[in-house]
């Protein structure tokens, strides 16, 4: 597939809006990627197999260009097309809108910002200066020329402000107060959000009239790797005085289902979870645990509702919750993640609510 042929299917789809088109014709993601990318557990080298690596690079597929020490985990990609396509129509900047990016990456998306809206514009921070510097120097190559730099783009930058518009390209559990306040009263911030149970939202807020706090609604189902210094760390915990008993719960319907996940995230922001399989069960099954960093449960995937199939330990019982909190959006009619939405204030107070700010999920 060509370059074109991909922003055609976009348009098709719907999700790259008219007023974009001309820019992401113009401003091809294969400028701003690296020559080295990672596929599949695979690194693919534009100089050995430049065919594979054009492939992948006009393809719909997100693109990761670094990662940590551990050498598997993600650090920096390039994001998917359709998503970027997607949350530069809900930013809604027009001409002359000044937006601050957080998380420059590979330049791709300052690029189009700058195309799009004027170099002058754009202010992109990004917290790994060898990232920054690199996307500078695509930048320049093609003559653009926004402000780009180095720092942690969680704190904004407040030379700049205000701005009308925020960007981030990179998961938060808690909205950064720089970003209301750097943005002006009826500004625009999109940013996707998660939770340690599930990531995540593509989240629209909108700065109040007093510029100390922001709300508005989760746009699209979206999953980002995080801000690095809100990377979930699930704690550790000691699984002792164990408590067995059946579920009320299909795990399944939890494990399968974005939205019921989104949800109980939301009502549950401290818990982490993960399938995974456990051979050594009778059963030969899979199960689902979840965790606070003290509190430990988990349920068989098979035989569910088995008289002990699940397994509780610590002060909370973590499964009997988890269980009231889907049956809570069961109630609430299986809402989609796009009927949820959060306030948040300068100080750091986040509160989500279902339909409507005055509806908030306790």
């Amino acid at each position: 597939m060509s370059w074109n042929q991909l922003v055609d299917a976009l348009r098709q789809s719907g999700a790259l809006s008219a007023e974009w088109e001309r820019t992401f014709r113009a401003v091809p993601r294969s400028l701003f990627t690296p020559d080295r990318i990672l596929h599949d557990g695979e690194w693919i080298d534009r100089a050995t197999r430049p065919k594979c690596w054009d492939d992948l690079v006009t393809a719909d597929l997100p693109l990761v260009t670094q990662v940590y020490d551990d050498g598997t985990t993600p650090s920096s990609s390039s994001s998917m097309p359709t998503v970027v396509a997607q949350m530069l129509h809900h930013l809604n900047a027009t001409a002359d809108t000044r937006v601050l990016e957080v998380g420059t990456g590979t330049g791709w998306t300052a690029a189009l910002l700058s195309h799009q809206l004027g170099a002058a514009q754009v202010t992109s921070v990004e917290l790994d200066p060898e990232l920054a510097a690199h996307a500078r120097d695509r930048l320049h190559a093609t003559g653009l020329r926004p402000t780009v730099l180095a720092g942690d783009g969680t704190l904004g930058h407040p030379a700049g402000a205000p701005y009308q518009c925020a960007h981030f390209t990179a998961a938060v559990q808690r909205v950064p107060s720089a970003a209301i306040e750097q943005v002006e009263p009826g500004g625009v911030i999109v940013i996707p959000y998660g939770t340690p149970f599930c990531n995540g939202g593509l989240l629209r807020l909108t700065v109040a009239e007093d510029g100390r706090s922001a709300s508005g609604p989760f746009v699209e189902d979206v999953s980002f790797m995080w801000v690095r210094d809100q990377r979930p760390d699930s704690g550790d915990f000691d699984i002792e005085d164990v408590r067995h008993g059946p579920s009320a719960l299909d795990p399944s319907e939890v494990a399968e289902h974005t939205h019921a996940a989104f949800a109980i995230g939301l009502r549950m922001p401290d818990l982490f979870r993960r399938e995974l399989w456990a051979g050594y069960d009778r059963l030969g099954t899979g199960r689902a645990e979840v965790w606070d960093g003290v509190s430990y449960a988990h349920c068989r995937l098979a035989d569910w509702d088995g008289r002990h199939a699940v397994s509780q330990s610590g002060p909370r019982d973590l499964w009997d919750e988890l269980t009231a909190a889907h049956a809570w959006w069961v109630r609430n009619g299986r809402p989609d993640l796009t009927r949820f939405g959060l306030t948040v204030t300068v100080a750091g107070e986040q509160h989500p609510w279902l339909d409507e700010p005055g509806n908030p999920i306790t």
